[in-house]
């Protein structure tokens, strides 16, 4: 496939997730630094419906906090404008999530708590960021799901029959992957680079790009995950961890057997 034919599958996607009127306003608020806690709370609970969503999200245990947050405010102070942004964003997306493909929501989740326990065994700044990246890693899966369904059961296929990795049956069908997509479809929503380049490079770890540390934090909690079996990415292989990434965290095998043990811990729960 050439990069034509590529061009030409991306713009069929003419329906990717749009923003209601109310994300719309919060959204202009939240890119307003003089914007208070409060007003963003008042705009999000204003819609119920979307209000519902933001909270049953930040108390789906992917935070791990141990009281429930009751309140949009609440939620504010705790995770930041920037988290509850991309968590009013993807609510369409995560809606569209927990009806497609068996085991990614359950996948997606792990892989959120996972990217905390290791955002904070390296004393990462802003771990619930990486939180919100490892939850939205896979979401291009959804949109190529919905909207490329023919090409998307040939990718199915493919991995059903020869036993290959979602991404590579990707390549072979699109030309690009899941990861380019989730990363488009967050850069129409005009999220910052360090939510979006994680996502798009997550299985293409390089060192020296921009954000390289938040990007090994999702491409390591993505392989444990699969290696612990939490939901599944649609195949059933593991893909290769790179030694860059854990160079790039100053992260040992301890650590890691560290890491696979706070999961055995917090996430089997979480999951189920």
């Amino acid at each position: 496939m050439n990069s034509g034919d590529v061009r030409r599958l991306v713009e069929r996607i003419q329906s990717l997730p749009t923003l209601p009127g109310s994300i719309t306003r919060i959204t202009k608020l939240l890119d307003n630094p003089d914007t208070t806690a409060n007003e963003v709370g008042k705009e999000i609970e204003a819609d119920q419906v979307l209000s519902a969503k933001v909270l049953k999200l930040v108390n789906s245990g992917f935070y791990g906090f141990s009281q429930p947050i009751s309140t949009i405010p609440h939620a504010m102070v705790l995770l930041g404008f920037e988290v509850v942004k991309t968590l009013v964003l993807s609510t369409t997306v995560l809606d569209m999530m927990s009806r497609s493909m068996a085991g990614l929501w359950q996948h997606s989740l792990a892989c959120a708590r996972t990217c905390g326990i290791i955002a904070r065994h390296i004393d990462m700044d802003d771990p619930e960021e990486t939180s919100v990246i490892g939850l939205l890693h896979d979401l291009g899966k959804v949109v190529l799901e919905e909207h490329l369904a023919e090409e998307f059961s040939e990718i199915a296929r493919i991995i059903a029959e020869e036993e290959t990795l979602f991404y590579e049956a990707e390549e072979r069908v699109f030309g690009v992957t899941h990861a380019n997509v989730g990363g488009w479809l967050l850069g129409k929503w005009q999220l910052p680079s360090n939510l979006v380049e994680p996502i798009t490079y997550h299985h293409n770890f390089h060192p020296a790009r921009t954000h390289a540390a938040r990007t090994a934090v999702v491409h390591i909690a993505d392989i444990l995950v699969r290696a612990e079996g939490y939901g599944s990415g649609g195949d059933r292989r593991i893909p290769t961890l790179s030694p860059e990434s854990l160079k790039t965290l100053d992260l040992t095998m301890e650590d890691v057997r560290d890491v696979m043990e706070a999961m055995q811990d917090e996430i089997r729960d979480v999951v189920r």
